[in-house]
């Protein structure tokens, strides 16, 4: 797992992006946060990286 700050989170759409601890922006989906856990921008999340149709895309987000 990597951690790093979320960046933009569109709570309407369930998407937004996460800045990761080494420089990278991951892309994430409401999909992809853990049950019971809710993100919101600045806030210090840790998550698995996958590689999507776009780019990295965040996986298991849940709060640092």
């Amino acid at each position: 797992m990597i951690s790093g700050t979320v960046k933009m989170w569109k709570e309407a759409e369930g998407w937004g992006f996460i800045e990761g601890d080494d420089g990278d922006d991951y892309f994430v989906n409401i999909a992809n946060i853990r049950k019971g856990q809710k993100i919101l921008v600045n806030v210090r999340v840790k998550f698995d990286v996958t590689q999507g149709h776009r780019g990295p895309e965040a996986e298991n987000v849940s709060l640092f």
